[in-house]
């Protein structure tokens, strides 16, 4: 299925393009929240930052992660570009599909409980938890900035395939299987 050029191709890259950065810009907000929080100096600004934090990637790093995955695929499929033509966009399925899985089976849990752990405002979670989320969330933020940079400056090149024999030497094997032409 090929996607028609102008139109429909850059309408459905628009919104793979708005997915895609609106879910690396709430990946960097979440970051500086969860850092506020990890250095803030009361537990009630911190569980306040920690809220916020928990708020933002709840309601808005499931559609956003969802919506540049599908969007990816399908552009990806529908585009001369091929899912497995070139490296960089056979890398960039591959990091943004460990992100989605990732971005909302841990990191976003993460955040909703170190909320849930600062709600009352009297005692902070230990700081191993809170820094881990920082760190993790860091390197998250990086490997969404990788496949941006994947995006536009498209390296490696094409996969190669392997040859296909010709059509004469493919024949004589089918005959020997049994099968007729």
């Amino acid at each position: 299925m090929r996607i028609p050029p102008g139109g429909p191709r850059k309408a459905l890259l628009s919104v793979h393009v708005i997915a895609s950065v609106g879910w690396l810009g709430v990946h960097a907000g979440v970051l500086a929240l969860v850092a506020a929080g990890l250095a803030a100096d009361r537990p009630e600004r911190a569980g306040t930052l920690y809220e916020a934090a928990a708020a933002l990637a709840g309601m808005l790093v499931l559609p956003l992660s969802a919506t540049a995955l599908v969007t990816g695929l399908v552009c990806a499929l529908g585009t001369p570009w091929g899912l497995f033509r070139h490296y960089w966009v056979a890398a960039k399925l591959v990091l943004t599909a460990v992100l989605v899985a990732g971005s909302n089976l841990l990191l976003v849990p993460a955040a909703a409980e170190l909320a849930a752990a600062t709600e009352g405002g009297s005692v902070l979670p230990p700081y191993a938890d809170r820094f881990s989320l920082v760190a993790a969330l860091s390197v998250s933020l990086s490997v969404l900035v990788a496949t941006t940079l994947l995006s536009t400056v498209k390296p490696f090149g094409r996969i190669r395939r392997r040859p296909r024999p010709p059509a004469s030497a493919r024949a004589p094997e089918r005959a020997s299987a049994g099968v007729s032409g």
